[in-house]
């Protein structure tokens, strides 16, 4: 696109409403590690839906595992889990984004449980099952606020997810402050072979709090006519800190986003991949290692006009 047909479509876009409904794919896992060795607990697996909503500079995006979407028919050994997940993007200014999440995973299984039992009973145990944990919960509230060194919001638009047009070919570099805050409760009931086991103390929750150094950066390539592909990478170092323990350390991260798409201005789909790795060395925190796998399809409309006057009002006291 020429920059006068930029402008153009960037202008009339603000009173454009666009709308994506998906699917994903989430291999989500929590790594603890015990006598040198990393024993994974994860939620079962499950195709989320994902919907995104995105008016002018407000993106909203929530997504859940129905029960139209399970892909396994595992729930006896490894029990059952649930997701949920909502977030808000928007630009402060236009070299300035703040990212707002909510997720809740519930119902988790260790994935390693031979491994564990032989840890503990010895190599001739050989047992069948998972260690369920059906009142499990990972909650987790997470924010980020990013600047752009090498662009702006209007380069940077189509990297926040399909909701914007790709336009030309872009190349951005970003230091992110990335914060959050996690809970991990309801351990206390175990069921292993059918048996369940309560534990006759409370409840104890596990709670952290990371904040992290993100830096990196992003390209957008056009393709051809409407296809486009993107790709970011974005190391970090973090600091974790146990709440209401003497445990806390310092380590490393990835942040990593792809994706490849199609989009005429009125219709649009893609395909991507994202993965989140968070390392620990201390025995006393859980690394995690999230994989997410997406397609989605989505289209624009013309906002209301009392929308439009609203969002006016809004953008001219704040100067968006």
């Amino acid at each position: 696109m020429k920059e006068e047909e930029i402008k153009k479509y960037v202008e009339e876009d603000k009173n454009r409403i666009s709308v994506v409904a998906g699917l994903s794919y989430l291999s989500d896992s929590f790594g603890l590690l015990y006598e040198n060795k990393v024993f994974r607990l994860r939620p079962n697996d499950a195709f989320y839906t994902e919907f995104f909503l995105r008016y002018r500079w407000l993106d909203v995006s929530f997504s859940f595992a129905p029960k139209l979407t399970k892909i396994n028919n595992d729930d006896a050994e490894k029990g059952k889990s649930k997701y949920f997940n909502v977030g808000f993007s928007f630009f402060v200014t236009p070299k300035i984004r703040q990212n707002i999440y909510f997720s809740d995973v519930s119902g988790l299984y260790f994935q390693d449980t031979k491994e564990l039992m032989k840890l503990l009973y010895g190599q001739d145990y050989n047992e069948e099952g998972y260690l369920q944990f059906p009142d499990a919960k990972y909650r987790s509230f997470k924010g980020e606020t990013s600047y752009l060194w090498l662009g702006n919001k209007a380069d940077y638009r189509s990297f926040t997810n399909m909701t914007y047009k790709p336009l030309k070919d872009v190349f951005v570099v970003s230091t992110g402050l990335f914060y959050q805050y996690n809970i991990l409760s309801g351990l206390d009931k175990t069921i292993y072979q059918g048996d369940i086991f309560n534990e006759t103390e409370e409840d104890s929750k596990t709670k952290d709090f990371r904040i992290a150094m993100r830096s990196g950066g992003g390209i957008q390539k056009m393709i051809k006519k409407n296809w486009y592909t993107i790709v970011e990478i974005y190391p970090e170092i973090y600091y974790s800190k146990l709440l209401n323990e003497n445990f806390h350390e310092f380590n490393i991260g990835l942040y990593s986003n792809a994706r490849i798409g199609y989009d005429n201005g009125k219709w649009f789909f893609g395909g991507g991949t994202q993965l989140n790795w968070v390392n620990s060395s201390d025995e006393n925190f859980y690394s995690t290692t999230q994989w997410l796998f997406r397609i989605g399809l989505g289209f624009r409309f013309g906002a209301p006009k009392f929308v439009n006057k609203s969002f006016d009002a809004v953008d001219n006291t704040l100067k968006f």
